[in-house]
């Protein structure tokens, strides 16, 4: 077939323009040096909407020679930087991102043998982790393959009902991720509050402190570049050195990767503090030292509360979570941040019953040198909250005097605007109830050991989902390990509701895409259980029935298997993929991933929500009449 000359010269210019992108991937590793304790915070570079409120964004996925605290290493990150940059975007506008993949070849283990394993080291992808957009192409497609010297352009329109918040994005390559985001490829998106949003002057003025916070752990970023076949750093010898040039410690929780950063706040003024927890598998949890600096929660998962601010005495975070947390300090000197141990699972000394007690975080060993071998295992399989004991303290402030005459004032209870994907569910009739529960398997774990908790993990693990599908109830023959693109393991349709019992959430953080939840019910409403767990305090304030996630991990200590959460979600507007998974991310690596295929008319919102709350805000094509009809109020279970 011979092409016209038009479409010759419309490839012709395509491939010039691909190689003009790659020709700016950077012809050296940048080294960026964030050895040093108690520097001040350092903040990466933002990019904003232009005046049409499109955010045009180029992302140059690339090596950077990371200096750390105890270590050097060759790290995957965006634009040179460590986090990448911070993108803000706008409700009704847009974001318009190219990604240019400027690793080299090769690929790494892939083929036969490489599904559900870590495999395709220096492909890539992107995932908006925390807005209300489609999965489709160009928009938040998870399945994108971008290989090395490859580009690929994504495009992500927002409602104009969209509620600001704080997100985040990292890569989602199946297989690849927690290699790429346990190493520092991450970065934040702030959807800011546009001008005539209803919120009050007090936080719509408070000045903003940026935090990713970063937990790489070393045995598992060894054991996926072992099995990846890895040639950047194996994360023991090659590109590696440990150099205890500020800690010995190297299983740590970093802030914008820096170590035991410093920030400085005036006295009495009020700052928000915008969080993300990228790990790959450690949650934490920390509170003021001495409790002079109060700390107001305003928003979780970039949702504001039903009612905010609340005030806590810690602030709680796993993998994959964000909070935005208004902090105040009354006394001038410096203050420490530390950590707290909230145990997601027991009191290692308890005579209940033991559903996978740790010990604490396993720190670089000499003897991890002689051999990193397929089957290393890591000591235990669920996530963990970083241990006080090895990393006291997260973050210093400096208290600094201030010119102003009276401190700012105590926050008032203030409720916004909802849009209607928002809506309380409480009341709601539901569609489709059923459950989800992930679990991971050792190698060789049948017979007697099948559905026993795993000792260790390794990367030989078949991990995956139990329901939400055949009798519901977790029975090992509904066992299903990722399958594929096409493979659903649910479907309903826009407009409707649907209530998912959420079982081993205390182990694994639940993520779902496109549609936040809300949470119901929880099971042991603070009282004590049949496996002597209580929910502590700090964690009662923290996680309340009526809050929106898109992440939950529950630290309920010691209430083992038995232990649920009841969420609820919207099925709103956007029909297809619906992808759900375990952000332990060498879980999903491994198998812990599902997906929801969400059917019927593209645009269909639920006739409810303006029955639940009339002042809700739809999105502009139901205003205007251009979206499908509502769909069904939804039946009584």
């Amino acid at each position: 077939m011979k092409l016209s000359p038009l479409l010759l010269a419309a490839i012709a210019i395509r491939v010039e323009g691909k190689r003009g992108r790659l020709a700016k991937c950077q012809k050296r590793r940048p080294t960026v040096d964030l050895s040093n304790a108690l520097a001040p915070l350092a903040f990466p570079p933002s990019m904003y909407p232009d005046k049409d409120g499109v955010t045009r964004a180029k992302l140059f996925y690339d090596l950077v020679d990371y200096v750390g605290a105890s270590f050097t290493t060759v790290v995957r990150a965006f634009n040179g930087g460590l986090p990448g940059p911070t993108l803000h975007v706008e409700p009704g506008g847009s974001l318009e991102l190219e990604l240019i993949n400027c690793l080299q070849l090769p690929l790494g283990f892939h083929g036969k043998g490489s599904h559900n394993r870590y495999h395709h080291p220096n492909s890539t992808n992107m995932h908006t982790h925390g807005p209300h957009v489609t999965a489709n192409s160009p928009g938040d497609n998870v399945f994108i393959k971008i290989e090395p010297q490859e580009t690929h352009q994504y495009e992500y329109n927002f409602d104009d009902n969209h509620m600001p918040g704080t997100f985040w994005y990292h890569p989602h390559l199946h297989g690849s991720t927690a290699v790429q985001v346990g190493s520092g490829a991450a970065g934040l998106i702030i959807m800011d509050d546009p001008k005539d949003y209803n919120i009050p002057d007090s936080i719509r003025n408070m000045e903003s402190v940026e935090m990713l916070f970063q937990h790489m752990d070393l045995n598992i970023l060894r054991q996926s570049a072992n099995v990846s076949e890895d040639m950047i750093t194996d994360w023991v010898s090659h590109n590696f050195e440990i150099t205890n040039k500020t800690t010995s410690l190297t299983n740590f929780i970093l802030i914008n990767m820096q170590f035991l950063p410093k920030i400085t706040m005036e006295v009495g003024k009020w700052y928000r503090w915008r969080m993300a927890l990228s790990s790959i598998r450690a949650s934490i949890a920390f509170l003021s030292q001495s409790g002079k600096c109060e700390m107001q929660l305003i928003a979780k998962d970039g949702i504001y509360l039903p009612t905010f601010p609340r005030s806590v005495d810690q602030i709680i975070l796993s993998p994959g979570n964000r909070a935005d947390v208004a902090v105040r300090c009354t006394k001038v000197g410096e203050e420490s941040m530390n950590t707290t141990f909230i145990d997601l699972r027991c009191d290692p000394d308890s005579p209940q019953p033991n559903y996978g007690c740790f010990e604490p975080l396993e720190q670089y060993s000499a003897e991890a040198d002689a051999e990193v071998r397929s089957n290393t295992p890591v000591e235990d399989k669920v996530g963990v909250f970083m241990d006080p004991k090895e990393q006291p303290t997260i973050l210093v402030i400096d208290v600094v005097s201030t010119t102003t005459t009276s401190p700012d004032k105590d926050l008032e209870p203030f409720t916004v605007i909802r849009p209607c994907y928002l809506v309380d569910l409480q009341a709601a009739n539901v569609d489709k109830h059923f459950m989800n529960h992930y679990f991971c398997f050792n190698e060789g774990q049948t017979g007697e050991e099948a559905g026993k908790w795993p000792d260790n993990a390794t990367p030989m693990d078949t991990c995956g989902v139990f329901g939400p599908y055949g009798k519901g109830d977790g029975g090992f023959d509904e066992f299903t390990p990722w399958v594929d693109a096409d493979t659903y393991i649910n479907d309903f349709e826009t407009g409707s509701i649907q209530e998912v019992d959420l079982k081993a959430v205390q182990f694994h953080p639940y993520h779902q895409h496109v549609n936040p939840f809300q949470i119901i019910e929880i099971n042991s409403y603070n009282t004590q259980q049949e496996n002597g767990g209580v929910i502590q305090s700090a964690v009662a304030d923290w996680y309340k029935v009526g809050d929106w996630h898109d992440t939950l991990q529950f630290p309920a200590a010691g209430f083992g298997p038995k232990f649920v959460v009841t969420m609820r979600f919207q099925a709103d507007q956007f029909t297809g993929h619906m992808v759900q998974h375990c952000h332990l991310l060498f879980h999903e690596d491994q198998g812990m991933m599902a997906q929801y295929d969400v059917t019927g008319n593209e645009g269909v919102i639920w006739d409810g929500a303006r029955k639940v709350d009339p002042t809700c805000v739809l999105p502009e094509s139901a205003r205007k009449g251009k979206s499908n009809k509502a769909g069904k109020a939804g039946k009584r279970m």
